[in-house]
């Protein structure tokens, strides 16, 4: 794109940082049949916390361990640990759809290996950004759902195994479709 400048390189710890995705799951299902929720609920204040440390969007950190540690107090620790998804897949359609004000957070990860994007390029990373954005904002709606009206092992086979899966067959589809978009980028 003629005339742009490059985005700004976004941090390398933000809402979607590998550790937490990773560490998520394996918290869910090791820690909680172990030990339960009072256990899970500590290990997610401590996640939040590692984030809000790490300096990346400490408001909305420091907002999470506030609401955790509050629910723990007052003795909603099922309830603590249920909501906490829900915050995180809403802070990500945030980070997601708040970035299209601006520059769109899929834009600005395409230009750390294509500083030089092409116009056909950043029209289709906006659409990437919606896309995430919108998935996201299903995936808040439905671990709120889950979270007030499930049983314990329906919320957490979505929170910690179908919407991982529904993540990757969405990562993987789009890789597909990029792969497509710029072969015809290049033939045309």
């Amino acid at each position: 794109m003629m005339g742009a400048t490059p985005a700004a390189r976004p941090g390398p710890r933000h809402w979607s940082s590998t550790l937490s995705m990773v560490l998520f799951p394996a918290a869910l299902w090791i820690v909680l049949p172990l030990w339960g929720t009072h256990a899970l609920l500590i290990t997610f204040v401590i996640l939040a916390g590692a984030q809000w440390l790490a300096g990346e969007h400490r408001w909305r950190w420091a907002l999470v361990v506030l609401t955790l540690l509050a629910l723990l107090a007052g003795g909603q620790a099922e309830l603590g640990v249920r909501l906490y998804p829900v915050m995180i897949n809403l802070s990500l359609a945030l980070l997601f759809l708040g970035s299209l004000r601006t520059t769109p957070l899929i834009e600005r990860l395409a230009r750390l290996s294509e500083p030089d994007l092409p116009l056909e390029g950043v029209r289709y990373t906006r659409r990437v950004t919606w896309m995430w954005g919108i998935f996201m904002s299903f995936n808040t709606v439905v671990a709120l759902v889950l979270a007030l009206h499930a049983p314990l092992h329906a919320w957490q086979t979505w929170t910690g195994a179908l919407s991982y899966a529904l993540a990757a067959l969405l990562m993987s589809g789009e890789w597909l479709v990029r792969q497509r978009v710029r072969r015809r980028a290049v033939n045309a």
